[in-house]
């Protein structure tokens, strides 16, 4: 028997299992895309000053990750 309150639906690992799962797949995969690119040319941008440098390998692995999760769970902002 559950203990009250508990949800019936949600998965054994609570209910922000299947997030925490989605967010160590996606850094896995984001880790690889940028494990290559270490030894590949770079090109490199900058975003609000000269110091806050970024790499097109920057955006790719952003944009993975958003429209993944976008993809995965619509609902979450």
């Amino acid at each position: 028997m559950k203990p009250s309150g508990e949800d019936e639906a949600a998965p054994a690992g609570g209910p922000w299992e299947e997030c925490f799962e989605a967010a160590v797949q996606l850094a896995l995969r984001a880790g690889q895309i940028i494990r290559k690119a270490l030894s590949e040319e770079k090109r490199v941008s900058t975003k609000t000053s000269a110091a806050d440098l970024v790499t097109e390998t920057d955006h790719l692995v952003e944009g993975l990750i958003i429209s993944e999760l976008q993809k995965r769970f619509p609902s979450h902002r």
